[in-house]
């Protein structure tokens, strides 16, 4: 098993009303079992990955990275304007993962 960790991103759970700021690390290969680990400043929660709605990050200085439906998806045509809208919701600029 190979770790996957990204350090600064917007995670929306669905158990959580709030998305909430931090990073996220997971085995891979991805099933329906994997656990993930969301740490933030001031916790740490364990889940099963079905419960993410959505996770958005960026990816790299020109790509953002979304995980949905337990699938990676990926944009570089929308690059400015998804830094904007995530500036604001996670109050800083994202940094790039890779």
């Amino acid at each position: 098993m190979k770790e996957t960790k990204i350090n600064d991103a917007i995670i929306g759970l669905k158990q959580l009303n709030e998305p909430i700021v931090g990073s996220i690390s997971f085995n891979k290969p991805v099933n329906q079992n994997t656990v993930i680990t969301i740490k933030t400043s001031n916790m740490t929660i364990q889940a099963p990955i079905a419960q993410i709605k959505l996770v958005v990050f960026k990816l790299d200085a020109e790509t953002f990275g979304f995980i949905f439906q337990n699938k990676f998806l990926y944009d570089k045509k929308d690059f400015e304007s998804w830094d904007k809208n995530t500036k604001c919701l996670s109050s800083h600029e994202l940094q790039p993962n890779f």
